[in-house]
């Protein structure tokens, strides 16, 4: 894994690009993401300062394509914030702590179908998670979940 994005697809529309997207870094340099494998599964990521790299899945993560764990932010003592695609393509945030532990939530309101659920965006100092959910109608909510 690097931290560029690349392609392998032929650029052919409509396929998803394996390679790594870095989402968020913190000030000591930790950067958090995903990587999209050749099965076009996504998983998370922590780059710790010095160059060493822990992958992450959530418990629940769908297996197939467009499935599976993004890590999306991260505050100074490395917690991270993201979301999951479970096998029904609904989504569930997350928040990994900085010992590895994930603890998984859906807002209440949350859509359950396909393309809906809740979406963990950025994660404060605090462990306050903001991000975005989809209702059951698809309409977009934003939220702020308190540890």
């Amino acid at each position: 894994m690097n931290l560029s994005l690349y392609s392998d697809n032929g650029g052919v529309p409509g396929t998803l690009m394996v390679g790594t997207l870095g989402e968020g870094i913190n000030p000591a340099g930790a950067i958090t993401g995903f990587y999209i494998d050749a099965s076009n599964m996504f998983h998370g990521f922590l780059r710790a300062p010095d160059g060493v790299i822990a992958t992450f899945n959530a418990r629940g993560a769908g297996t197939g394509s467009g499935q599976g764990t993004v890590g999306s932010d991260l505050n100074p003592e490395a917690a991270v914030a993201g979301y999951y695609t479970d096998a029904n393509n609904a989504n569930h945030g997350i928040l990994r702590t900085p010992d590895g532990r994930i603890a998984t939530f859906n807002v209440p309101g949350a859509g359950t179908g396909a393309g809906q659920g809740t979406y963990g965006v950025t994660v404060d100092p605090a462990g306050d998670v903001i991000g975005t959910y989809l209702d059951a109608s698809s309409v977009s909510h934003g939220f702020l979940r308190r540890p």
